[in-house]
């Protein structure tokens, strides 16, 4: 029941979370990426080839078992989890930087996800399957359209979109605590069993991915935050949805588990990074902001 419940949630708490952004963002925020094509392409190198080949790496150096490394790569060719967006603006990043990087991931990744589970099949031999359709229906469904409505909303109803907002936001956080609540329920047994190694790994993938998209968003740290976080958080939906395509019996279960745990343990190995971050901040002298928000 309580598995029933938060892959409900958590499968349709993304569509929320798209249409409670909209009603924030304006459309001309998407000139941001004509504005700085340099960022958002080394980004999305980073994402879309270093961190899967990074993830790659040390679950070869690792020897880790085949469900381990499974987990460990579907989290790593899987991009453009939405919660990034909330992360980022709980880290002071740049908001339209993430909501552009989640928009351009979302699209990348119909492309990209299916090329990287051919790759994983032939070196692993785990037999994952993510066809084009499938990858669709998730990003292109869940994430275009109800961002596109919050921001037709906000364009043409702007009251209505002001009156919505705080009660949908308040909504999610409602949903994202009940499905955090019911992980730990789920995955904390199975952290127990989790060895020490593929702990280890995980942290190895994390730091690395971070420290890769903290580079890639220079030269300002707002940017820097935004793009670090959408080097770590992969999409758990799609690649639990891949996990139930794939395995339709006790290993589903397995991996899914080890799936989990990584998204407990990718939290924890973010904080010394958000530490960071936050000290930089701190340390940075005071700026002017003028009127069009460009930091002199």
């Amino acid at each position: 029941m309580l598995r029933s419940v938060v892959a409900f949630v958590l499968g349709n708490i993304v569509t929320l979370f798209m249409f409670t952004e909209g009603l924030a963002r304006r459309p001309g925020e998407i000139r941001h990426v004509l504005e700085r094509p340099a960022l958002y392409v080394r980004a999305l190198l980073v994402v879309l080839l270093l961190v899967p080949l990074v993830a790659l790496a040390v679950v070869k150096v690792f020897h880790l078992p085949t469900v381990v490394a499974s987990a460990i790569l579907l989290m790593a060719i899987c991009p453009g989890a939405p919660l990034q967006v909330n992360q980022a603006k709980a880290l002071g990043a740049n908001p339209s930087t993430s909501i552009n990087l989640l928009l351009l991931l979302s699209v990348f990744a119909l492309i990209t996800v299916p090329l990287w589970v051919m790759g994983v099949d032939r070196l692993l031999g785990v037999e994952f399957k993510a066809s084009p359709d499938l990858v669709f229906r998730l990003l292109a469904v869940k994430i275009l359209p109800p961002l596109a409505v919050g921001i037709a909303l906000r364009h043409y109803l702007p009251n209505v979109a002001k009156a919505l907002a705080p009660w949908c936001s308040k909504v999610f956080n409602v949903l994202l605590l009940v499905v955090a609540v019911g992980l730990l329920f789920i995955v904390g047994p199975r952290l127990l069993h989790v060895a020490w190694i593929a702990i280890f790994a995980l942290v190895v993938v994390v730091t690395i991915s971070v420290l890769l998209g903290h580079w890639a968003g220079a030269p300002r740290l707002e940017d820097r935050k935004a793009v670090a976080l959408a080097t770590a958080f992969a999409h758990p939906v799609l690649a639990m949805t891949i996990i139930i395509q794939s395995y339709p019996n006790y290993r589903a279960l397995e991996v899914a588990g080890v799936v989990g745990a990584y998204i407990v343990i990718r939290l924890l190995a973010l904080t010394p990074y958000k530490l960071w971050v936050k000290r930089q901040h701190d340390s940075e002298p005071s700026r002017h902001v003028p009127s069009d928000g460009v930091p002199v």
